[in-house]
């Protein structure tokens, strides 16, 4: 059986820390055209149209024209395009 651990949301509350720092995706956009991504568990499908990636909450997902990907670290994503939306799939 699973054992089913606390959000990461409602520990980090509980604790008074930011949620990014135990794990929770952290998302920063500069206007349309840039966005840095931090707490990421890698890429799940990656077109110039498209970006899913994986995270503790499940499947993130940025959506955009000539999107291209400038900076790929362990746990750090940076992209530049034309971003249209930026949503958790289900």
């Amino acid at each position: 059986m699973r054992r089913r651990f606390p959000d990461a949301d409602v520990l980090a509350e509980g604790l008074e820390l930011p949620a990014e720092a135990l794990g929770s995706l952290l998302v920063t956009a500069v206007g349309r055209r840039r966005v840095l991504i931090e707490n990421h568990r890698g890429v799940a499908q990656y077109s110039d149209v498209c970006l899913l990636l994986k995270a503790a909450e499940g499947i993130y997902a940025v959506y955009g024209d000539g999107i291209r990907i400038r900076l790929l670290g362990r746990h750090k994503l940076a992209i530049e395009g034309d971003i249209r939306s930026m949503e958790w799939e289900e």
